[in-house]
């Protein structure tokens, strides 16, 4: 989620009283390369950081973009004369 390309260390204190602004937080699909370590699950499903951004992706409108309304204009041109020259 952060983007982080290097290993990031963790310890077993909070440095924190957001649960999302501490420095020992690992989201899904944090690996562990080295060692062990135990969890406490803060949050599951749609309570979680990525199930808010998945249910704001979801809450937006599905309007067409400038390109899109181009594009289909121009198939709807090219379509015509097609039609018109296979007749």
């Amino acid at each position: 989620l952060t983007g982080e390309s290097l290993p990031q260390k963790r310890k077993n204190t909070c440095t924190h009283d957001d649960p999302l602004e501490t420095k020992n937080l690992c989201f899904f699909g944090t690996q562990i390369p080295e060692g062990s370590c135990k969890a406490v699950i803060v949050e599951t499903g749609d309570c979680t950081v990525m199930g808010r951004i998945a249910q704001l992706a979801m809450a937006t409108a599905n309007d067409q973009t400038p390109i899109n309304k181009e594009i289909h204009h121009f198939i709807v041109i090219i379509s015509a004369i097609a039609i018109f020259l296979g007749l």
